[in-house]
Formats: structure tokens, C-alpha cells, sequence
């Protein structure tokens, strides 16, 4: 695979059509589920609110089992705001160790790394009423802006189309 193809890959638009499968998939295997609770909170960058992307809680693999649950999916809304869904809309994040990862999806993005594809941190959603996590994104990287560079070349060729 060559960088160009990893660029399209990571689209806006790709990443839509994920999140649209990776629903699809969540409210169709309710058989499977594993425990949940609320998840909630706020992004931010450089202490200022984050408005628009995607933040991914990824269940982290612990011991010997390799079936950990479901990636939740919070879309970050423009007071930076965001209600993690995983089988259902709002239900929260399964219940253990994840890798939160942060989009740029649409939104207008910031001067810190939304890199999907990278770790911003490690967190234990625990069984109760409320999981509150703030996000601080952390410096853009050169791999970062490049990234994000090959994203917005892909997005102009997309629009000559």
C-alpha cells in the first residue's frame, strides 16, 4: 500500500463511511454485548475548547483474552463536548482499560494533533453512573501535519471530480 492509498483512506469521508458501518455492525450484534456505562466529556487544545471530530474509546486487551468489547464513538460537538455510543446512541463505553484515540472528522480542527490513528491517552471507564474525561490534545507532531496535509490534498482531488 502506498501512502497515497493510506491518505484515502483516512477522508473525512471514509471516516463517515466507517462510522456509518461501524453502527450498522454495533446495533445489529446486541447478542454480544458486553458491559457499559456512561461516558461523557470535553476536548480540549492548548486549554481551549476543540469543536468537531470524533473521539474513539478502543477497549484494551488485558491478560489472555482477546475478545475485549467494542470501539465506543463519540462525536465532539461544538462546545468540544461528546456522549460516547457503542451499542446504542448514548449508552456509554465498555467497562475497562481503553486507548482514546481523536479525529479530525469535519469539524474546524485545532492547532493540536487529530490524528485518528494515534493514542492521546489511556483510560478505565468504570461501572457506574458517570465516566467524565477531559481530553487535552497534545502537540502536533511534523508526522501529524503531514497527515493531515495528504488528507486535504485527497479532499481537493475529491471536489475536481
Amino acid at each position: 500500500m502506498n501512502l497515497s492509498d493510506y491518505s484515502k483512506m483516512n477522508s473525512p469521508r471514509t471516516l463517515f463511511v466507517v462510522l456509518c458501518f461501524a453502527t450498522a455492525l454495533v446495533t445489529g450484534c446486541s447478542d454480544d454485548e458486553f458491559a457499559v456505562a456512561p461516558v461523557n466529556g470535553v476536548v480540549k487544545c492548548n486549554g481551549e475548547i476543540v469543536g468537531g471530530g470524533v473521539v474513539y474509546f478502543q477497549p484494551k486487551q488485558v491478560g489472555d483474552s482477546a475478545v475485549v468489547g467494542k470501539i465506543g464513538l463519540g462525536v465532539i460537538d461544538s462546545q468540544g463536548q461528546f456522549t460516547v455510543s457503542t451499542y446504542g446512541t448514548g449508552d456509554g463505553a465498555v467497562v475497562g482499560t481503553h486507548i482514546v484515540k481523536v479525529g479530525k472528522g469535519s469539524g474546524p480542527g485545532c492547532d493540536c494533533a487529530m490524528n485518528a490513528d494515534r493514542m492521546v491517552m489511556e483510560v478505565e471507564v468504570t461501572s457506574g453512573p458517570e465516566n467524565t474525561i477531559e481530553i487535552e490534545l497534545p502537540k502536533k507532531t511534523r508526522q501529524d501535519a503531514r497527515a493531515e496535509q495528504l488528507e486535504a490534498d485527497e479532499d481537493d482531488d475529491d471536489d475536481d471530480e
